[in-house]
């Protein structure tokens, strides 16, 4: 690949910043930096914290719900990845802005930068799937005092993955792979259905 689609000079991973830094950030026109899939991950990550801290709770108040442990040690890891995936969905776009850029001289490193930054997208809506699936099997355990953040969470994640999902297939139509497109178009509908569906168990309760 050439110089010119090499990677910029190191970017700030968004998770060693304050909330007020980051929102500053995200309220600037620049690239590269934070964007719709950065906030989607972020509020991703808040839902996990979230969930997370329903367990922390529930464990407090009930010792026979040791069990809980696993949901926590699961939601800090989910956690951590969706902050993790706003930093890379940052990276990934400032990517796809120089490949623009170069796209008719370097039409495969085009697409290899879009169907990177298309897969971030998709790693992030798996991760709200997996929020959502443990929310749903927290939620008739989670102590009575809690489950709001329970529902927030709920709610938080599925917005994430409206978002990342939409986002998919704005990217999938400037792609020319038809069968990457064909199978990720599948994928990501198919979760949102799963996503919006569990959702809706959730905050029905």
């Amino acid at each position: 690949m050439t110089d010119n689609l090499n990677r910029s000079p190191a970017l700030q991973n968004l998770d060693n910043l304050k909330v007020s830094e980051f929102l500053a950030q995200l309220a600037l026109p620049r690239f590269p930096g934070p964007t719709a899939g950065s906030a989607a991950a972020a509020s991703a990550a808040m839902a996990a914290a979230l969930l997370e801290m329903a367990c922390q709770v529930t464990m407090n108040k009930d010792e026979l719900k040791r069990d809980l442990q696993n949901y926590i040690k699961e939601s800090k890891t989910i956690r951590q990845n969706c902050l993790s995936l706003a930093t890379e969905d940052m990276v990934a776009y400032a990517e796809v802005v120089k490949a623009i850029k170069l796209k008719r001289e370097f039409p495969v490193e085009y697409e290899a930068a879009m169907k990177n930054a298309t897969d971030t997208l998709v790693s992030l809506i798996k991760e709200c799937n997996s929020i959502l699936t443990l929310i749903a099997q927290m939620v008739n355990t989670c102590y009575k005092s809690a489950l709001g953040e329970l529902y927030t969470g709920a709610y938080l994640a599925a917005a994430a993955a409206a978002a990342a999902q939409k986002a998919t297939e704005v990217n999938l139509k400037l792609l020319n792979d038809e069968t990457y497109k064909k199978e990720v178009l599948n994928f990501v509908r198919e979760s949102g259905k799963t996503i919006s569906e569990t959702k809706e168990r959730i905050v029905g309760k």
